[in-house]
């Protein structure tokens, strides 16, 4: 067994081929460094993912192994290979031995897990010279252990979703939210869906805040519409973060929903609250978006919100991915089935 084993890589996402990697050199090694590599605007980053992101998941895929440690090059402000190659290694070399002087043992032999041949020497020439008093070695990793690339999941991430390793899972869930006027059935297609997709979903926030608050409707005051919106945030959060979740995560309303009732409120701090709704708002992400009208018995109070509700989603710029379900239930369920099966086309399996 050698000392300190290192791979590193971008990891846009980390399937179950890097994995089988991130073993090989943790067990071939006392020790092992996964170095997640990238910058503003990489391949990861344009999918949602940047390098923060990923170092993060992949921190979370290796927690509690106190054989491995995750460390990010953020090569940003450096030019792009080729240019930047000898500024790259100099920060590559600054990671690794930040690991060696932090281990409680003595490095003497040194792996270096490599995925790209043309990378073999000069890595081999560069930490030679940064090191003499080391045993250093090149390992050209398999990548042939498994008929997957990251280039592959990221075209098609759902047909391959068994080989994202779960923390990485979440930026490719798709996202639907269904919204509409108050008592218009959206929990219960919410419900359904979920059902249907064997995966999570959430429900209104709202609904169990009243209950453990014991509060109606017109008490709310704006810490009390600031704590809804957020929470629904939180909870959506939560699920689209669970292992509950695949593929494909329902949303019964979302922090708009909490603005539009905060905006027809009587509180006087709503601008103040709409403020923070703002940012909260701008960070949901949306694939899919149902709405459901007012019921032909609906109130004025619930055709007001409704009208209100749409008129936000134009402001946002929502209406694009949305789809008005104006039907009978069974005819609104089975028009949500067939555009979540388009949504996640050839990769559904349901």
């Amino acid at each position: 067994m050698r000392d300190l084993g290192v791979y590193f890589g971008t990891f846009a996402p980390c399937h179950v081929g890097h994995f089988e990697q991130i073993v090989r050199a943790k067990r071939e090694n006392h020790h092992a460094v996964i170095i997640v590599s990238g910058y503003d605007g990489d391949r990861g980053d344009k999918i949602g993912m940047n390098v923060e992101h990923r170092t993060r998941a992949m921190r979370q895929l290796v927690k509690n192994d106190t054989n491995v440690t995750v460390l990010q090059l953020n090569e940003t402000d450096i030019p792009r290979y080729p240019d930047g190659w000898q500024s790259w290694l100099k920060m590559l070399s600054s990671l690794i031995k930040k690991t060696k002087d932090e281990l409680d043992f003595d490095v003497q032999k040194l792996t270096l897990y490599v995925g790209e041949s043309e990378y073999v020497e000069p890595l081999e020439s560069f930490f030679t010279d940064y090191w003499p008093e080391l045993d250093i070695k090149m390992t050209m990793v398999d990548r042939k252990i498994l008929g997957i690339s990251g280039t592959e999941i990221r075209e098609t991430p759902i047909l391959n979703w068994d080989y994202v390793t779960r923390p990485f899972r979440r930026y490719f869930v798709q996202n639907v939210l269904i919204t509409g006027a108050p008592n218009s059935g959206k929990s219960m297609l919410t419900e359904d869906l979920a059902r249907r997709y064997s995966s999570s979903y959430s429900l209104e926030y709202a609904k169990e805040y009243f209950k453990t608050h014991q509060l109606l409707p017109h008490e709310l005051d704006a810490k009390d519409y600031h704590a809804i919106g957020i929470g629904q945030f939180d909870l959506n959060r939560e699920h689209i973060h669970s292992s509950a979740t695949r593929k494909i995560f329902f949303a019964d309303t979302d922090v708009m929903y909490s603005k539009v009732y905060n905006m027809l409120s009587n509180q006087e701090d709503k601008a103040y609250v709409n403020q923070i709704f703002e940012h909260y708002i701008q960070l949901q992400n949306w694939a899919l978006i149902f709405i459901l009208p007012p019921k032909s018995h609906a109130n004025d109070d619930e055709i007001k919100f409704y009208n209100k509700l749409l008129e936000e989603l134009k402001a946002y710029n929502l209406m694009d991915q949305a789809v008005i379900l104006n039907e009978s239930y069974q005819e609104n369920y089975l028009r949500a089935h067939q555009l979540c099966d388009e949504l996640l086309e050839d990769g559904k399996d349901n």
